[in-house]
């Protein structure tokens, strides 16, 4: 499986995911169509003629959801939207499916697997398997790490999840008071700290390699980043997705025990 990142963090996320029988996924809709074009012909692939099967959203936010209708028009590809993000204007204009976290579903030849976390808006993580088996999950954009996160990620071959800030540099940092509480509150983002203690229950799963993603550039370096996750997960490989920087992924099985565990429903927080 190739994963194309083409940007992650608040000025717009979106990634492209490639599997090796052909099926093409977007995940978030935080870029355009042109925009997306450029950064996927820069990471050596293009978006058209091949187009994509299916666009499926995490969440609201504009930074995720900004440019949903302009990629419904360019793509013709479904839509997939959790019951939390209404959008009606967008779901009564452009072919659309309602998906939830009770139970996997196929979305353009992947199966997918959500699950809620829990942020100012309705949130979810997720995880895409190919036909061969290879999983990739996301988790970005959440306060703070629910229990059943770590078996979630832990069975993915590679995930990419946030490190937002340093807690440090937020509280002496440009943001005014009411949106530093807003990032460090518990619906909010993860703190580099709050990201490491997950990464090191992530030592001797599946989990291969761990990208981390939605960096704040006010608020955080990847340096700072690096050095606080990869200290507390030895022997997992840790790398850094910059602040709305592309970066291609080839994602592999990573030859470590598969552990299963049941889909969890958790509410929407």
């Amino acid at each position: 499986m190739r994963v194309f990142v083409l940007s992650s963090g608040s000025s717009g996320n979106a990634m492209l995911l490639e599997a090796n029988d052909g099926a093409r996924v977007i995940v978030d809709a935080g870029l355009g169509p042109r925009v997306l074009t450029t950064r996927l012909r820069d990471l050596g692939a293009d978006l058209f003629p091949r187009r994509v099967d299916a666009i499926v959203v995490t969440h609201h936010h504009g930074d995720h959801f900004a440019h949903i209708e302009p990629l419904a028009r360019a793509l013709r590809a479904p839509l997939f939207f959790h019951a939390g993000i209404s959008a009606r204007r967008v779901r009564s204009r452009w072919e659309s499916r309602t998906y939830d976290t009770r139970a996997p579903f196929v979305a353009g030849g992947f199966e997918v697997r959500a699950m809620a976390v829990p942020h100012d808006a309705p949130q979810v993580a997720l995880s895409f398997t190919s036909s061969d088996g290879v999983r990739f999950g996301v988790a970005t954009d959440l306060g703070h790490v629910p229990a059943p996160l770590a078996p979630f990620l832990g069975a993915c071959d590679a995930a990419l999840l946030e490190a937002n800030y340093c807690p440090t540099m937020l509280a002496d940092g440009p943001y005014p008071p009411h949106l530093k509480q807003r990032i460090r509150g518990g619906f909010g983002h993860l703190a580099n700290e709050q990201t490491a203690d997950l990464a090191a229950r992530l030592v001797g799963t599946r989990l291969g390699a761990l990208y981390l993603g939605h960096l704040s550039r006010a608020n955080n370096t990847p340096a700072r980043a690096l050095e606080v996750v990869a200290a507390r997960c030895a022997g997992l490989a840790v790398h850094v997705v910059d602040h709305g920087v592309s970066r291609r992924i080839e994602v592999q099985k990573s030859g470590r025990p598969h552990t299963h565990t049941e889909q969890l429903a958790l509410a929407f927080a």
